[in-house]
């Protein structure tokens, strides 16, 4: 008995899906049936449209046709005046474009080189400052003392910023990139000090 109930309720659930199934293929078709009316209507209207184009096209070559004719019997003076005005101020706008564009890349330039020229520098901050010192011998030393660079060949060296509390910046320009690339990876010594 219980073989009977569950093999009349699975073809019952079928029975339903079947019934579901009919029901979406109508309104399927129904959608198809209004989907070809819609590509008919469609059809019809683009066949209009097209022999409408072609009418206006047609048009626009008749008035092409009749414009070219009265011009080549028509010249004026002040057309030509006007265009040759065109003319100079379309050359000048290019002159001034052309200038503008290498003032432009001229100072792309200068600011690259500036970039290049600052890639040897270096920013030190917390190292004492004294009323009448030298800062690059300061520098110097702490170089040597404090972060083992051997004879440290400096370009410059300088403070930076008003005189305040706290000893001021000093910024460094090695002559040589591998010295401030030594000095930068060295300043894991610095660890624990305020510099």
């Amino acid at each position: 008995m219980d073989f009977k109930n569950k093999l009349l309720n699975l073809v019952q659930t079928v029975l339903e899906e079947l019934k579901m199934l009919h029901q979406e293929f109508k309104a399927q078709n129904v959608a198809l049936a209004a989907a070809k009316n819609e590509i008919r209507e469609l059809k019809i209207s683009h066949k209009s449209l097209e022999k409408i184009m072609l009418q206006i096209s047609r048009s626009v070559e008749d008035i092409k046709d009749k414009a070219g004719s009265q011009a080549s019997t028509v010249t004026t003076p002040a057309l030509h005046e006007v265009v040759e005005t065109l003319v100079v101020k379309m050359k000048s706008y290019a002159e001034a474009t052309k200038s503008a564009h290498i003032s432009f890349c001229q100072e792309q330039k200068i600011e690259k080189a500036n970039q290049f020229a600052r890639m040897k520098n270096v920013r030190i901050s917390g190292l004492l400052e004294s009323e009448k010192e030298e800062v690059k011998s300061v520098v110097t030393n702490f170089l040597t003392e404090t972060l083992d660079v051997t004879n440290p060949d400096l370009a410059q060296a300088y403070r930076i910023g008003n005189k305040v509390a706290q000893p001021r910046a000093i910024i460094v320009k090695f002559m040589d990139q591998a010295q401030r690339d030594m000095a930068l990876a060295n300043k894991v010594l610095l660890k624990g000090r305020r510099i």
